[in-house]
């Protein structure tokens, strides 16, 4: 159960978490693209993973 918490931990917070700061850090720090289309592209993409990733774990937890 502690490992089953700890990969829903992981998959729905740590991994967007680190994918948007470095995102953000990365195409608005470094390369200065503007402000909106790094929120747009990023908010976008974070919202297909959670959607696959949420299929995916419900089936995990249905199989098991």
């Amino acid at each position: 159960m502690k490992n089953q918490k700890l990969t829903f931990v992981g998959y729905f917070l740590v991994i967007p978490l680190i994918f948007f700061v470095s995102t953000l850090l990365w195409r608005w720090g470094i390369k200065r693209t503007d402000i909106g289309v790094v929120l747009t592209d990023g908010l976008a993409i974070l919202g297909i993973y959670y959607l696959l990733i949420s299929v995916i774990w419900s089936a995990r937890v249905a199989r098991s």
